[in-house]
């Protein structure tokens, strides 16, 4: 219960509040599995608060996703940082379980959030805002759950083909997916941020700043795009194994992408349910328009 002063209880504390997001993003995930889901989520959460509170230096910045990238997935000899150790450490519990092949999808999703996050720091330091024009692509990364989304196929024991993995049908589902995940984040920490200016990659800071909204315009905006994107997530989840079939997929393939498709509707309504659920997200510091 976290009562005695040692290592492994202050572990326990620490992974808590992680364990519990895990815990709803991966409902079905056995114990074992948990286990890696709640080190991940806990190891986000630091390198989300280095990228955006932490760092004022974008080539340390670099740095520093590049060393965990090279010791993480290329086992570079690299210095020693924590953050380097600990998703190298999470990556090779979960790899014992996984092709290699997966390993490394994963490591091409975790690069996709270095221009995020560097590109916001240059932004943060020039108080200026990204315009319109290749945002959307750069949003959907910026939170990380990109590589979550990798996860979900450890936990369901299950490696997609390259030519399904790839597909027009199952990207599709994919980025709406990453779309539901960001814009739940961005909807519910809005209000909790003392200056939202700060986070460029939050949908409703580009609205107000690109389109002259209010916090509350902004707000209707985005419930209104999540809505949207649930409907179109329902409605390609459904199709799914009609456009696989057109496709010339086997009755085996379109089984497994089910799957993994049911497993991303459940990931993305869990994180709503967590977000819901956790206190700190009832809070109010945002007092502007």
């Amino acid at each position: 219960m976290g009562l005695e002063q040692t290592s492994r209880a202050t572990h326990q504390l620490d992974i808590y509040i992680p364990g519990l997001y895990a815990g709803y993003m991966w409902s079905d995930a056995p114990l074992e599995l948990l286990l890696i889901l709640s080190d991940l989520v806990g190891w986000f959460s630091c390198q989300d608060d280095l990228a955006d509170e932490d760092c004022n230096d974008p080539e340390a910045l670099e740095r520093l996703i590049r060393g965990v990238y090279a010791r993480a997935f290329t086992r570079a000899s690299t210095p020693r940082e924590p953050l380097a150790n600990a998703l190298t450490d999470i990556m090779r519990r979960a790899s014992r379980l996984m092709p290699s092949l997966w390993q490394q999808r994963v490591a091409e999703q975790y690069l996709t959030y270095l221009v995020p996050c560097t590109t916001a720091l240059m932004h943060r330091l020039h108080n200026t805002q990204p315009g319109v024009e290749g945002y959307e692509a750069l949003w959907q990364n910026a939170g990380g759950f990109q590589v979550c989304l990798e996860f979900t196929y450890l936990v369901q024991n299950i490696q997609l083909s390259s030519s399904l993995y790839y597909s027009h049908p199952w990207q599709d589902l994919r980025n709406l997916a990453l779309k539901l995940f960001k814009a739940v984040n961005d909807l519910l920490s809005f209000q909790i941020m003392e200056n939202p200016d700060e986070d460029i990659y939050n949908l409703l800071t580009h609205l107000r700043h690109t389109q002259g909204q209010s916090a509350l315009q902004a707000a209707a905006e985005v419930s209104q795009r999540i809505e949207q994107w649930a409907k179109s997530f329902a409605t390609a989840q459904a199709e799914l194994p009609k456009r696989l079939d057109a496709l010339g997929y086997d009755t085996r393939a379109q089984e497994q992408a089910m799957t993994c498709a049911q497993a991303l509707h459940n990931q993305w309504r869990g994180n709503i349910a967590w977000h819901l659920a956790v206190p700190r997200y009832r809070e109010l510091r945002f007092k502007g328009q």
